[in-house]
């Protein structure tokens, strides 16, 4: 009926190379914003089939110029996006939207691990939206990676052995984020994270999140939680890597700057890689690892193994997909099965962010 019919006025196809992620849907004509909201409304199902199907669904040529834009054209997919956030990355609200942030507040030169939005929570969103509002000149790629090739293709032993055990995340939080350290995983105070500076508030989102808490000198919050490895998605069963090991774990990080020094061939990166292995070094040799701002453990609180992560790392890298975000961009994510990283680049970016509201994961932590 009308949506076939609309259907029609858009093209849609996968890249050249045949990587099926994302799908590409691009106006045949009429490219306004007014035009996307209205077919997105119609085509609503489509959608979300082609993002279940596919990962993840780019829009582009659309004339989108701001978050208010973009936040009315995702409102046709998902009307209740949420603007509870609980990650890591420093994010600010756009002006005039409710519920669409800066994707993060981090340097250009930090890249950012593959990552299922908030996995390392209970529930996480179902979907996550991105729209790029100033494309930058070199760089920036907001890399996409099916999770399910990635459980596909990791060494089985490690793979059993985080199936067995669970991963364990433990958070540190200063009360403004502010000290002096050479934990580089110092990003930002509790008060930033949960939008409060009242203690009751950010304990009653702690135990809703099932999150085990303990308040230290100097008004330190310490949190951790434990949670399943790998989850089964919630609409097509498959198996689906579901963690942040890699992302929470300080050892990896010069190793993004090595892979990102390798994929551009640069050597600023490789030696700001160089740079991190020694303050790495430094910190994992004189820190308590339970100290850092965020660390990662097996569930039942033993340290994980650097060359299991290393397999993990290899994994995500040989199922990477990089596309160049162009001005107007909108790319909607089906955040149980496809993560998403940062690529650093040169020039301006201004990449924003929305999710659909919180989903409990099929299979909670029991053991």
């Amino acid at each position: 009926g009308q949506a076939t019919m609309s259907r029609d006025l858009v093209e849609y196809g996968i890249r050249g190379d045949g990587e099926p992620l994302p799908l590409f849907v691009r106006p045949k004509g009429d490219n306004s914003k007014e035009f996307l909201q209205q077919w997105l409304a119609e085509n609503k199902e489509w959608v979300q089939t082609k993002m279940l199907e596919h990962g993840a669904v780019m829009f582009r040529g659309f004339d989108i110029q701001s978050g208010a834009d973009f936040e009315s054209a995702v409102r046709r997919i998902q009307p209740d996006l949420s603007d509870e956030y609980r990650g890591t990355s420093p994010r600010t609200l756009i002006p005039g939207t409710k519920a669409v942030f800066t994707a993060a507040d981090l340097p250009w030169f930090y890249p950012i691990a593959q990552h299922l939005e908030m996995s390392q929570l209970p529930a996480p969103p179902r979907q996550v939206f991105f729209c790029c509002l100033d494309a930058p000149t070199a760089g920036g790629e907001t890399s996409l990676c099916d999770f399910r090739k990635v459980y596909r293709d990791l060494d089985p032993e490690v793979r059993d052995k985080f199936e067995e055990k669970g991963v364990m995340y433990v958070k540190n939080y200063t009360r403004n984020g502010k000290r002096l350290t050479i934990d580089p995983t110092m990003l930002k105070g509790w008060e930033n994270v949960f939008g409060t500076t009242d203690k009751t508030v950010v304990e009653e989102d702690c135990r809703r999140n099932n999150i085990d808490f303990s308040w230290k000198e100097n008004d330190q919050l310490k949190m951790v939680n434990r949670e399943e490895a790998i989850q089964h998605h919630p609409e097509t069963n498959d198996p689906v890597w579901f963690n942040h090991i890699q992302v929470f774990h300080l050892a990896m990080l010069k190793d993004e700057l090595f892979h990102c020094s390798r994929r551009t061939k640069s050597l600023f990166f490789f030696l700001l890689g160089c740079l991190l292995w020694i303050i790495n070094w430094m910190a994992m040799t004189l820190l308590n690892h339970n100290e850092f701002g965020f660390f990662t453990f097996y569930g039942d609180g033993s340290e994980v193994a650097v060359g299991d992560l290393r397999k993990v790392e290899d994994a995500i890298w040989k199922n990477r997909v990089f596309n160049r975000w162009e001005t107007g961009d909108i790319l909607m994510i089906d955040n149980f099965s496809t993560s998403h990283g940062r690529q650093p680049w040169r020039g301006k970016r201004k990449v924003v962010v929305s999710w659909s509201p919180p989903c409990p994961k099929p299979k909670a932590y029991s053991r």
